[in-house]
C-alpha cells in the first residue's frame, strides 16, 4: 500500500518522490499513515482504496471472502512475460527476499510498464481490482493516521507527501505495477529487508523501546561481550517507545529478597592479618599454642609457698617487666596465701587447638588482635567485591567544570563512590557516559571486565534517551529481574544479572535523581555487597525511634531522610526530618543517619504524629 501511494503520487506530480508513506499491521489492525495535506491524503486514500477490502478480509481471517477473490484470480489471464530476459550478471540481483531485483531493472520496468511475474505480487495486484468491484467503498478496522501523528510501535517511521491533483479514478498504473498486502505475521513487520542486523535485533522486543521482564537465565561469553563495540539498540524509534513502563511494579520486600537471592558470594583469597579489617573469614582459625604458655601472675606481687603460712620471707629472686630502681631483701607476709591464688595456669585463656575465630566472622580490631595473639599471620577470607560506578546523561558535567546552559554538575557519581568506599569496598570510577547506546555498551563492557558490581545512575525511566535497559537486554543479554519498585523515592530502580563464562556480574541501574540514587544504594546495593563478601546477615540495621514532628504518608512506602538523636535518660532516639523530601534535593541527605520506614497511606492513616514510634533504617554514624 505504501508503494501504491508513492507510485500514484508520482503519476500526479514529480514531487511525489519526496513522499515517504507508511503502512503496517498491529495485531489485526491495518494502519495507514496518510500525508498531512488534505489534498494529498484524499488522493492517497483513493490509491489504496481498491485493496482495502481484500486486505481487511485477510486480517479478519474471512476465509470465504478471501477464497472467492482467489478463485476469481485463477480465471484471469497471466501477465505478459518480460520484454527481455533479466540480466544474470548483475551483482545486485541476488537478494534475500524473493522478487527483489536491482535498482536499474526496477527503473526499466517502471518505464516499460511491465508487471512483475512473481505470484506473490501479481495475485494481490489483481485481487485489489476484484475487491474494488465487489466493494465500491469499504470501511472497517483500518486506522488512517494523518501526517504529524505518531505511528504506533510495529511500524517503520516515514512522513510527508507532495500535493498534486487526481480524480476519483484509480490509475491503471497501480494495478499494472503492483499493490501488495502486508503479511499478517506481526513479527515480520518489525524489520524490512533493507534494515541492518542491528535494527533486526530489536524484533524480539516486539519493536518496543523497553524489554519485557524475563524469567529465563542468560549466559554470555566474555570474549563476545568485550568484542562488541556497537549497540544493536534502534535509536530511531523515539516516537514508538513505551509511554508506560512494561515492567510490573515490584514490592519492596520482593525486590530486596530477589537481590539477595540473585547475588552470589565471592571466592576466597589469602591475605595478611593486618589487612583483615572488615573482611569475613572463609575458614576457622585455631590456636597453635597455649595462652598463657606458662603460669602467669595476674597482678604484681610476691610468689610464695602457701604451706609456709604467714611470716617473714627473704627475697631470693625477681621477675619484673621493667626496672624499678630499688632492691628489696626481705618482706613480711601477713595473710595466709591459697594455692594458685592470682595465677593464670597454662592455657587458661586459650588452649592449643581451640577454635578462636569461626568461619563467617566479620573481623574488626579485636579479631585482628586475636589473630596476632595466636600467631596466625595469614588468613583465608572472602574477596571484597569491586564496584564500578558511572553516571549517565548528556546534561552532566564534571564537578570542576563551569556550568553551561542546560547543564548540571554530576553529584551522583561522587556520592555513590563515597558511600561504597565508606563501607570499605574498592571502587572504579567509570566517569560520565552520554545518552548513547554505543557509549553505554562500551562503558558497561569496561565495567563488567573490571568489576563484580556495576552501578549506574540515570537512564532507566521513560525518557526518549533512556536506553540503559535496552542495552542491558539487547546487547548484553542480561537478565532484568525487576525494572520498577513500589517505593518512594526510587520507583524506576532496576536490578539485573549477567553471567559471563560462569561468573555472575551484578548490575544496579539506579534512578538519576540524587536522593533516589543514594537511598536505593543503601537499600539494595550495600546489602548485596555485604552478601558478596560473605557476611552471614547482610540486612541493614533497623531500630525504633520517635517522630519529632508530624509526617504525612504517601501512597507508596516511603524512606524519609532523618537525623537520629538521643535525649537525656530516654531509651529511644528521636527522629528529626531533614525537611523537603523532593528526590532531586540532595540537601535532604545532609547529616542524615537514618531513613524513616513509613508505611503507605490508607483511608484510616494519612499521617503519623509527633511522638509515635516508627522503624528507622540506620545509614550513618549514630
Amino acid at each position: 500500500m505504501a508503494l501504491a501511494m508513492l507510485m500514484g503520487s508520482l503519476n500526479v506530480t514529480p514531487l511525489g518522490m519526496l513522499s515517504r508513506p507508511v503502512c503496517g499491521i498491529r495485531g489485526k489492525t491495518l494502519i495507514i499513515n496518510l500525508p498531512g495535506s488534505k489534498k494529498g491524503s484524499q488522493e492517497c486514500f483513493q490509491f489504496i482504496l481498491p485493496a482495502l477490502p481484500h486486505a481487511i478480509d485477510l486480517l479478519r481471517d474471512a476465509i470465504v471472502k478471501v477464497k472467492e477473490v482467489h478463485d476469481e484470480l485463477e480465471d484471469l489471464p497471466s501477465p505478459p512475460p518480460p520484454l527481455s530476459p533479466p540480466p544474470t550478471t548483475s551483482p545486485h540481483k541476488q537478494t534475500e527476499d524473493k522478487g527483489v531485483q536491482c535498482e536499474e531493472e526496477e527503473e526499466e520496468k517502471k518505464d516499460s510498464g511491465v508487471a512483475s511475474t512473481e505470484d506473490s505480487s501479481s495475485s494481490h495486484i489483481t485481487a485489489a481490482a476484484i475487491a474494488a468491484k465487489k466493494h465500491p467503498f469499504y470501511t472497517s478496522t483500518a486506522v488512517i493516521m494523518a501526517h504529524g501523528e505518531q505511528p504506533i510501535p510495529g511500524l517503520i517511521s516515514y512522513s510527508h507527501h507532495a500535493t498534486g491533483s487526481a480524480g476519483e479514478r484509480i490509475p491503471d498504473s497501480i494495478i499494472s505495477r503492483g499493490v501488495q498486502v502486508l503479511p499478517r505475521d506481526t513479527a515480520s513487520l518489525s524489520t524490512t529487508p533493507s534494515e541492518s542486523p542491528r535494527a533486526q535485533a530489536t524484533s524480539r522486543l516486539s519493536t518496543a523501546s523497553c524489554p519485557t521482564p524475563k524469567v529465563q537465565s542468560r549466559c554470555s561469553s566474555k570474549e563476545n561481550i568485550l568484542r562488541a563495540s556497537h549497540s544493536a539498540v534502534d535509536i530511531t524509534k523515539v516516537a514508538r517507545r513505551h509511554r508506560m513502563s512494561p515492567f510490573p511494579l515490584t514490592s519492596m520486600d520482593k525486590a530486596f529478597i530477589t537481590v539477595l537471592e540473585m547475588t552470589p558470594v565471592l571466592g576466597t583469597e589469602i591475605i595478611n592479618y593486618r589487612d583483615g579489617m572488615g573482611r569475613v573469614l572463609a575458614q576457622d582459625v585455631y590456636a597453635k599454642d597455649n595462652l598463657p604458655p606458662f603460669p602467669a601472675s595476674v597482678k604484681d606481687g610476691y610468689a610464695v609457698r602457701a604451706a609456709d603460712g604467714p611470716g617473714d620471707r627473704f627475697i631470693i629472686g625477681e621477675s619484673q617487666a621493667g626496672e624499678q630502681g630499688t632492691e628489696e631483701l626481705e618482706v613480711r607476709i601477713l595473710v595466709q596465701a591459697r594455692p594458685g591464688q592470682d595465677i593464670r595456669p597454662i592455657g587458661h585463656d586459650i588452649k592449643r587447638g581451640e577454635c578462636v575465630l569461626a568461619k563467617g566472622t566479620h573481623m574488626g580490631p579485636s579479631e585482628i588482635g586475636l589473630l596476632a595473639t595466636v600467631g596466625v599471620t595469614e588468613v583465608e577470607v572472602n574477596k571484597f567485591p569491586v564496584v564500578a560506578v558511572m553516571s549517565t546523561g548528556n546534561e552532566l558535567l564534571n564537578p570542576e567544570d563551569d556550568l553551561l546552559p542546560g547543564k548540571i554538575r554530576d553529584s551522583n557519581r561522587s556520592t555513590l563512590l563515597a558511600t561504597i568506599q565508606e563501607h570499605g569496598y574498592p571502587t572504579i570510577n567509570l566517569g560520565i557516559v552520554g545518552d548513547n547506546p554505543d557509549d553505554l555498551l562500551n562503558a558497561l563492557n569496561e565495567g563488567t571486565s573490571r568489576a563484580d558490581v556495576i552501578i549506574t545512575s540515570g537512564g532507566v525511566s521513560m525518557g526518549e534517551k533512556d536506553y540503559l535497559k535496552q542495552v542491558l537486554d539487547i546487547d548484553l543479554h542480561a537478565q532484568i529481574h525487576f525494572g520498577r519498585v513500589f517505593m518512594k523515592p526510587g520507583l524506576p530502580t532496576t536490578f539485573a544479572t549477567l553471567d559471563i563464562d560462569g561468573v555472575r556480574k551484578i548490575i544496579f541501574a539506579l534512578p538519576g535523581n540524587p536522593v533516589s540514587a543514594v537511598v536505593t544504594c543503601n537499600l539494595f546495593v550495600v546489602p548485596a555487597l555485604r552478601k558478596m563478601q560473605g557476611i552471614l546477615d547482610p540486612r541493614p540495621t533497623i531500630i525504633k525511634a520517635r517522630l519529632s514532628c508530624d509526617v504525612k504518608l504517601d501512597p507508596r512506602p516511603e524512606y524519609h531522610r532523618c537525623i537520629l538523636t538521643w535525649h537525656h535518660q530516654e531509651p529511644l532516639p528521636w527522629a528529626q526530618s531533614t525537611g523537603n523530601q523532593m528526590s532531586s534535593r540532595l540537601m535532604s541527605m545532609r547529616s542524615a543517619n537514618g531513613l524513616l520506614m513509613l508505611p503507605p497511606k490508607t483511608e484510616q492513616y494519612v499521617e503519623l504524629h509527633k511522638g509515635e514510634v516508627v522503624d528507622v533504617m540506620v545509614i550513618g554514624r549514630l
